[in-house]
């Protein structure tokens, strides 16, 4: 079959008839500088595709769609421009000592034997179209231009150093070679220094129809970066997946990987993810910077009653802390500022966690793997044999993992842990429901603190304003003769009036009668008023104080906490002290002014600026 050229092959296969072939040859023949492939798609016999994919069948070599491939930069170094052109040819990505080529003749012997004398590489051969190759040389051999001018506005004053594992078989002239950095490696680390240097907790790439767009997740917010055009979708995928050491031709299937960079003297750890979709794979980096300062306990953001409570729940010496709510809103920082509260040198503290986020000073830290059986369950029997006084378990997955734990602080230790439930008390139902004895949750449960993370305004533009209309209703509270504050938008914090986060709290101790209820299966709603009794402030009840002390603004507290129509019916603010009022309270209990909302003569709906009621008369006190 090799000896064979690819216009037999053409007619053999019925794509075209000898008539036109010989035709073609002879158009060739007479020096018109055209190949015979390009000279039958020329003259409309057959496509591109068509004569590629036929190729790709006849020779059972792979066809390739160059425009959606990964083609790998370091690939591209190894073959000179002038072969890639002699030849109509373009390297997509090295697998141990195997070179993938794409080709318009796979059959060109000679274009393969060069290629493996200048790389010292074995040579696999893809079929492309004339069109693709050709676009490809142009493009991936002259990045450098449209690359700089893509990534004008990113910062590239800073160097981005991959820190590698200890390999025992990394070859040092592959970590030379890769030490250069060519343009899509420039605009990779560009992208990753904007990310750190603007806070960002993630980094989206994100294919579409005619373009990638860049977007960065800060305080909790996506905000778009800028957008990227088609042609640096694969190089840019390729470069992250390189760096994760991830399989760079498997483009079918999600991948999960991991880097380790240095910029400057900053060490981050960047989970990377990414996942096909309609128009190609997005790609997710998550930036952990292992030894980020932590907040200590006072600085979480809970209420001074809350602290207080809060201490008293850790630092007893045994029993289960949980700390609840979605995905994002800070349950691991709070975790880690618990355990910076009682570490000491007498105590045994160990950690299971999924990833090691920061790195904790004389804490055992363990990763758990899933891929090689180190689950949490797994490895919290393993850590109950390491003589702890203190267990960290990332997350209540499962329910073996969730009884181990509670039989733990049963016997003598303290655990904590996390759970997915939207406030403090529905995270007793969930243990329930995971199959734990009410029992052992009434008898192990020593406090739950549920939270979320709202951001801050900005220090530098704070204002004074009086709510709108609107801004009240969708409050569900009544802010009437007082000022609040909001962020008028500045450079500092990019013009959208919050900078930082801090934290709005739930803490559910679990006192005597609270225990005898849970473990009675007593409703949740006696549950609640039991907690409440023992001072519990709810979720928004927490958040409204914030906001009348100026650390926050009702717009942000309403995006993070949903109010209920019940909540927006009986809840409220005093419009003297600024304090949140209970539900169903006639007086504020702060400053003692009348709540009522009805007249007591008419029984007509009162507003809280009126002096009488404009039906019947009656003047209020």
């Amino acid at each position: 079959m090799a000896v064979k050229k690819i216009g037999e092959l053409l007619v053999e296969s019925g794509l075209i008839s000898p008539e036109q072939l010989e035709e073609a040859l002879k158009e060739s023949q007479a020096g018109k500088g055209l190949r015979v492939g390009a000279i039958i798609a020329k003259k409309g016999y057959a496509s591109e595709v068509d004569i590629a994919q036929t190729l790709s069948f006849q020779l059972n070599i792979p066809f390739v769609d160059i425009s959606s491939a990964t083609v790998d930069p370091e690939a591209i170094k190894l073959v000179s421009e002038k072969l890639a052109k002699k030849y109509l040819l373009v390297p997509l990505y090295l697998e141990r000592k195997v070179l993938k080529v794409a080709m318009t003749d796979p059959l060109n012997l000679n274009a393969i034997d060069d290629i493996r004398f200048s790389t010292g590489m074995e040579v696999r051969p893809c079929v492309a179209t004339l069109s693709d190759v050709t676009g490809a040389i142009s493009r991936y051999y002259h990045l450098n231009e449209p690359i700089e001018e893509l990534i004008g506005d990113l910062k590239k004053d800073k160097h981005v150093e991959v820190i590698h594992e200890p390999d025992a078989n990394r070859d040092i002239s592959e970590q030379v070679r890769k030490s250069a950095a060519p343009p899509i490696i420039k605009m990779v680390d560009s992208i990753i220094i904007h990310g750190a240097d603007n806070r960002a907790s993630d980094i989206h790439i994100e294919p579409q129809e005619r373009g990638v767009k860049l977007r960065i997740r800060v305080d909790g917010l996506m905000r778009e970066t800028m957008q990227l055009p088609k042609w640096v979708q694969g190089p840019v995928t390729s470069r992250i997946k390189l760096m994760a050491k991830m399989d760079i031709a498997e483009r079918r299937v999600s991948q999960d990987g991991r880097i380790k960079v240095r910029l400057g003297d900053k060490s981050l750890d960047i989970r990377v993810s990414t996942l096909p979709t309609q128009y190609g794979e997005t790609v997710v980096m998550r930036i952990l910077d292992p030894k980020a300062e932590l907040h200590d306990l006072a600085g979480v953001g809970l209420l001074k009653e809350d602290l207080e409570r809060v201490k008293d729940l850790i630092e007893r010496p045994q029993g289960v802390v949980l700390v609840t709510g979605p995905t994002g809103s800070g349950k691991t920082s709070t975790l880690y500022a618990m355990i910076g509260h009682i570490k000491k040198e007498e105590i045994n503290i160990i950690t299971i966690e999924d990833p090691i986020e920061y790195e904790l000073k004389d804490v055992n830290q363990v990763a758990v793997n899933e891929k090689t059986g180190l689950t949490f369950s797994y490895t919290l029997r393993s850590v109950l044999r390491q003589d702890p006084d203190v267990i960290l378990v990332g997350e209540m997955r499962d329910a073996e993992t969730a009884i181990i734990a509670h039989q733990a602080s049963l016997t003598g230790h303290l655990v904590f842990s996390t759970l997915h439930t939207n406030d403090a008390i529905s995270s007793v139902i969930r243990l329930k429901n995971m199959g734990i004895p009410s029992y052992m949750i009434a008898s192990a449960l020593n406090g739950i603190v549920a939270q979320r993370l709202i951001r801050t305004i900005c220090p530098n533009c704070k204002e004074e304003y009086s709510p709108g209309t609107e801004e009240i209703r969708r409050s569900g509270v009544k802010w009437t003769g007082k000022k609040l504050y909001r962020g008028a938008g500045c450079p500092s914090c990019n013009g959208t009036g919050y900078s930082g986060r801090t934290g709005v709290f739930e803490v559910l101790p679990v006192n005597a009668r609270v225990r005898s209820l849970i473990s009675s299966d007593a409703p949740e709603h006696e549950i609640i008023s039991a907690a409440l009794e023992a001072g519990m402030i709810r979720l928004h009840l927490d958040g409204l104080k914030k906001v009348a002390a100026g650390v926050t603004t009702l717009d942000e507290l309403t995006r993070v906490i949903y109010l209920s129509k019940s909540e927006e019916e009986k809840d409220g603010v005093c419009a003297s002290c600024m304090k949140p009022v209970p539900a169903g309270a006639e007086a504020c209990p702060h400053c003692g002014r009348f709540m009522k909302k009805n007249c007591e003569s008419c029984g007509k709906t009162r507003e809280p600026d009126w002096i009488a009621c404009p039906y019947c008369g009656m003047r209020f006190e």
